[in-house]
C-alpha cells in the first residue's frame, strides 16, 4: 500500500496549485482586458480598418477644442382651439471646452452670466450641459445630460390678455427643465464613411460617402415648476389640466436613417443625418394640487436631425453643427403634448500630437 506524502510534498504540491490558480486568473483577467480593447478599437494588429482613399484619421491625437453652444428646449400645451401654450428658454449661449482622444469624446459647456442672453426682454435662462461617448469604427454611442431653467411664453397674449407688443413678455424664472438622452446606432459603411469625421473631425472625410444605420435611443426629460402654468382663469380652454405644473416624458425607440458627408475643397465637408425612431413612450402630468395623470406605455414617434459643416487640417479644425429632437404623444386620449429640443454648435480644435497613452488597456 502506498504510504501518504511526507508533510513538505504536500505543502510543495499545495504551493504549485495556488500558483496554477493565480495564473489561470491572470489569464483570465488578460483575455477580459484583451476584449475590452479589441471591441473599443478593433483589431489593431491588421492595419487599418477604413478605406485611406475615403478617410485620413487623427485618432492618435489628443484634440482640445473650445465650444459655443446654442440650446433651446421647449414645451408645447395644446388648446381646445387648435393652438398651442409654448414655453421656450432664452436660447442662451454656452461656454466651454471639449476633448477627443481615439474614441473617446467629453464636452462640457455652462451659460455665463452677462455673456450668454441674447435677448434681454425674454428673461434669462441658466444652464448648463455634460456629455460623453465612443465613436468606433461602426458602432456609435453618445449620452448627455443638460438642464435649463428660466422659460418665456411664446404668445404672451395667452396668459397676458391686453398684452401689447414692447410689452414684457410672461417669464417664468422657476420653470426648469433636465433632458437625459442616450443614442446607439450601426453604421453599415464603416470603410468608407466616418463618424468621427461627421461629429469631432478626429477624422477627415477626403471622398464623399454615405450609409445606413440602425439603432435605438432613450430619451428622460422633466420640465416643472414651483407653481401652476396655467392662469385659473383657463379652465376649459385647454386639453391639460389647469393646475399642471411639472410634465415627465420617458421614451425608448428603434431606429433606421441615413448619414451622408458631401467632401469639397480637399478639405471641407459638409453632413447630413436623418434618423427618424417608433417605439414607446410614457408621458405623466403633475399638478400643483397634487393631481396626476399618467398615459401609461403607449406608441411614440421620434426624429433626430443633423447639419454639419467644416474645415479640417492636419494641425487644427473648425466646425458648426446643428441638430434637433423632437418627439409628440397622447398623456390620455385628449390630453396631447409635444417636446422639442435643438443646439447649435460651434467648436475649433488644435491637435496635440505625442500626448498619450494615458489608459493603454482601454486604448487611450
Amino acid at each position: 500500500m502506498p504510504s501518504l506524502p511526507s508533510l513538505p510534498a504536500l505543502e510543495i504540491l499545495r504551493s504549485i496549485l495556488l500558483l496554477l490558480a493565480v495564473a489561470s486568473l491572470g489569464t483570465v483577467h488578460g483575455q477580459f482586458w484583451d476584449t475590452v480593447y479589441r471591441v473599443l478599437n478593433g483589431d489593431t494588429t491588421q492595419g487599418p480598418d477604413y478605406d485611406t482613399a475615403y478617410v485620413a484619421s487623427y485618432r492618435n491625437d489628443l484634440v482640445l477644442s473650445p465650444v459655443m453652444f446654442y440650446q433651446q428646449n421647449t414645451l408645447s400645451l395644446q388648446r381646445r382651439d387648435g393652438g398651442d401654450l409654448t414655453f421656450s428658454t432664452n436660447t442662451p449661449v454656452q461656454y466651454g471646452l471639449a476633448l477627443d482622444y481615439k474614441w473617446l469624446g467629453v464636452e462640457y459647456t455652462a451659460s455665463i452670466p452677462g455673456m450668454s442672453t441674447m435677448d434681454t426682454t425674454l428673461g434669462t435662462t441658466e444652464s448648463r450641459g455634460l456629455g460623453f461617448g465612443y465613436t468606433g469604427r461602426s458602432w456609435w454611442f453618445r449620452n448627455f445630460i443638460r438642464s435649463s431653467k428660466g422659460y418665456y411664453a411664446q404668445d404672451p397674449v395667452l396668459l397676458v390678455s391686453d398684452w401689447e407688443e414692447g410689452d414684457p413678455y410672461p417669464v417664468r424664472s422657476d420653470l426648469e427643465n433636465v433632458t437625459y438622452g442616450a443614442s446607439l446606432n450601426y453604421g453599415f459603411n464603416h470603410r468608407r464613411y466616418s463618424q468621427t469625421a461627421a461629429l469631432w473631425q478626429m477624422e477627415r472625410q477626403k471622398r464623399s460617402a454615405g450609409t445606413f444605420t440602425a439603432g435605438a435611443t432613450f430619451w428622460y426629460s422633466r420640465t416643472r415648476s414651483g407653481s401652476r402654468l396655467l392662469p385659473p382663469n383657463e379652465e376649459g380652454e385647454y386639453y391639460t389640466p389647469v393646475s399642471v405644473a411639472e410634465v415627465q416624458r420617458w421614451t425608448v425607440s428603434l431606429t433606421a436613417g441615413y448619414a451622408h458627408t458631401f467632401a469639397f475643397w480637399k478639405r471641407g465637408f459638409l453632413n447630413i443625418m436623418l434618423i427618424p425612431g417608433i417605439g414607446a413612450q410614457e408621458q405623466e402630468v403633475r399638478g400643483d394640487d397634487g393631481s396626476s395623470l399618467n398615459s401609461g406605455w403607449s406608441v411614440g414617434g421620434t426624429g433626430e436631425v443633423r447639419i454639419g459643416t467644416g474645415y479640417v487640417a492636419d494641425k487644427w479644425y473648425i466646425g458648426l453643427t446643428t441638430f434637433s429632437f423632437v418627439s409628440s404623444g397622447e398623456v390620455l386620449e385628449d390630453v396631447r403634448m409635444g417636446t422639442g429640443y435643438g443646439n447649435l454648435r460651434l467648436a475649433a480644435g488644435w491637435r496635440i500630437k505625442g500626448a498619450g497613452p494615458f489608459i493603454p488597456a482601454l486604448g487611450l
